[in-house]
């Protein structure tokens, strides 16, 4: 082993054909060799106020390439009918009713210890009964909790969608499993090929809370990770819901510093912020108190972990990268993911940081630890909230974009004792309160709750239009619009290229909607007020601009708060948008129903405006083009 004195921070060492870059600012770095399973490694151990870092060989880091986006395997969408409902699905009915039966079979089913069994829940989304796998430890006992293990697998470009979910078993095999592990593993089918975003990032959490339900779950010890687009899943879940998590682990992961656009042409304006919450560079924040480990495969697709590392490091994170050279992207055969796992899972998850970083542009993802949210200044626009307990007691808060937030002082380190600062002003003294609530009038913070208009975005109450499919939905069309509803929906599960959402979609007529599904579901409303009864009944409160016709022909589709239930919201969806060709709506591994703001107006199938409401679910001024109506 060599050390080396390092008195310039930005140092990069060079042996052999070895690029390596420090991750921090070291005291001092030893340089020594590896060999793990026959792969050879130079290894830089940064000591001192440091991190650790794998080198890596070859080439000086450049951005990422995406996999090419070959075709999808298209499958036929069926309409089941199931009571008083009618069912998109890829399933044949034979499928779909051996679904609710293993479904009901699950709910008594013990797992065998030490064998990868598949289990069932119904999702909250869409009621529809999707898969998973579980392991539990050979020598399992209720008697005792155990951290579980989140595991996502890669993209399937040959995935046959119709049975995909009755013959799923999970990932049971040595390239993930470490046999002896005191662990419980759980593999989530994430619908199966939406790079878990949107219903695919519901699919990890409905897993995670069902597993945790029905097992002895150390809730202190969950971790998540995956390989290639699981890699990319595990980074975007674990930082968007970081308290969640002790730690992340992505494999060769099918990620670069930004989300691209195939073309020439930038994303439009109304996109951008469906495409900042995904990129992972904006991300970095988050990984202040979650670790995050890269693992990399020499001759695979990831070439930017890195700066990955760099960028969480120098936002105080904890992360490492470690790459293996020659390997391809797929190399669990050659040296197993299950090596990795008792890396993974060494800490625990940091219930009581004394410095909370929290990055969003939307109130989905509104809280980390002791940390809340509550008030955007501009919705759909970069936020940041750095809260810090201060070693001689009380607390600093610095915020950009946020007009209201929660501090749990009692969840946090903080002293009783001592003041409360908002970006440098004094907002409370000491005693602290357990729980203080701040918001910003006027310019100056002050305590107490954000107080204004009733209807305003809240968390769970947000948009933009892909959120109304994230919680439980029902699809309703209008007289005449039943096949407008049956081919929007099936664009949206199953786009061009090889993406999809693999779940049973629920809708009906207007005229069959009850109180009950309006208290319950979120109503995706197909058709016009001329042939939607529900959209006719609703249409004088929602918002006049979106509602008329343009003079150029062209009609609106947006999400808005349900008139008839506040808590539950409503998208009108007057005109052909997914169902149309075009390639206006793809973005490389983004799910077009991803990339929807607040609203659109749609002209024969092609968007001609777009944006998003302000905070208080109003168009803003500059959203002047769109607000004129056709003057009839």
């Amino acid at each position: 082993m060599v050390a080396v004195n390092v008195p310039n921070p930005a140092l990069t060492l060079s042996r052999g054909g070895v690029n390596m870059r420090m991750v921090k600012q070291p005291s001092q770095l030893f340089l020594t060799a590896m060999r793990r399973n026959g792969v050879f490694f130079w290894v830089v151990l940064a000591f001192g106020p440091s991190m650790l870092a794998w080198a890596q060989p070859g080439p000086p880091q450049r951005t990422a390439p995406v996999p090419a986006r070959p075709q999808g395997v298209s499958a036929p969408s069926r309409v089941l009918t199931h009571g008083d409902l009618e069912i998109v699905t890829f399933e044949t009915e034979e499928d779909y009713d051996r679904l609710q039966e293993l479904y009901q079979a699950a709910q008594d089913k013990q797992p065998e210890p030490g064998t990868m069994t598949p289990l069932y829940l119904r999702s909250r989304t869409d009621g529809s009964v999707q898969p998973y796998g579980i392991r539990l430890p050979r020598e399992f006992s209720r008697e005792r909790t155990y951290p579980l293990v989140v595991q996502l697998h890669g993209l399937n470009f040959k995935e046959v969608l119709s049975g995909s979910r009755v013959r799923y078993q999970g990932m049971g095999g040595p390239q993930w499993i470490e046999p002896d592990l005191p662990v419980i593993y759980v593999s989530c089918f994430g619908r199966p090929s939406t790079f878990y975003r949107g219903m695919g990032e519901e699919d990890v959490l409905e897993v995670i809370d069902d597993a945790q339900r029905r097992f002895p779950v150390d809730a202190n010890r969950v971790y998540i990770m995956g390989h290639s687009m699981g890699g990319s899943g595990s980074y975007e879940i674990g930082l968007h819901w970081p308290d969640r998590f002790g730690g992340i682990m992505p494999i060769d992961a099918a990620m670069g510093t930004r989300v691209g656009r195939p073309g020439a042409e930038p994303a439009p304006d109304w996109m951008q912020p469906q495409i900042a919450i995904h990129t992972p560079t904006k991300l970095y924040p988050n990984a202040r108190n979650v670790d995050v480990f890269f693992k990399n495969a020499g001759a695979g697709i990831q070439r930017n972990s890195t700066e990955f590392t760099d960028g969480i490091v120098e936002q105080g994170g904890f992360s490492t990268m470690e790459c293996f050279p020659g390997m391809p992207h797929n190399f669990g055969d050659s040296y197993a993911y299950a090596n990795f796992v008792t890396e993974l899972i060494q800490h625990p998850i940091r219930r009581r940081p004394a410095e909370v970083k929290l990055y969003t542009n939307t109130l989905r993802y509104n809280r980390a630890y002791w940390v809340t949210i509550d008030r955007l200044t501009r919705h759909n626009a970069d936020a940041l909230v750095v809260a810090a307990c201060g070693d001689a007691g009380g607390v600093r808060v610095t915020t950009t974009n946020i007009d209201a937030l929660t501090l749990r002082l009692e969840d946090s380190p903080a002293s009783k004792e001592g003041t409360l600062v908002v970006d440098g002003t004094t907002v409370l003294s000491g005693p602290l309160p357990a729980v203080a609530h701040l918001s910003k009038a006027g310019g100056s913070w002050k305590s107490g709750q954000w107080s204004g208009d009733s209807l305003t975005k809240r968390h769970g109450l947000q948009g933009p239009i892909d959120d109304a499919f994230n919680s439980r939905f029902l699809a309703v069309y209008g007289e005449g619009d039943r096949e407008l509803a049956i081919a929007e929906l099936d664009a949206m599960r199953n786009p061009p290229g090889p993406l999809d959402i693999q779940g049973d979609f629920p809708m009906k007529p207007a005229d069959k909607v009850t109180r009950r599904d309006i208290e319950s579901s979120n109503l995706i409303l197909f058709g016009t007020p001329e042939s939607n009864a529900v959209l006719k009944r609703i249409a004088a409160s929602l918002p006049p601009a979106l509602m008329h016709i343009g003079d150029d022909g062209s009609r609106c589709v947006f999400i808005y708060p349900n008139p008839e239930n506040p808590d539950r919201y409503v998208v009108v969806w007057q005109a052909k948008l997914l169902s149309a060709p075009g390639e206006a709506l793809h973005h490389l591994w983004i799910m077009p129903l991803c990339l929807l703001p607040d609203y659109l107006r749609v002209k024969e199938g092609k968007i001609v405006s777009g944006g998003h409401f302000d905070s208080d679910w109003k168009l803003s001024q500059d959203e002047s083009p769109i607000e004129r109506p056709n003057a009839k």
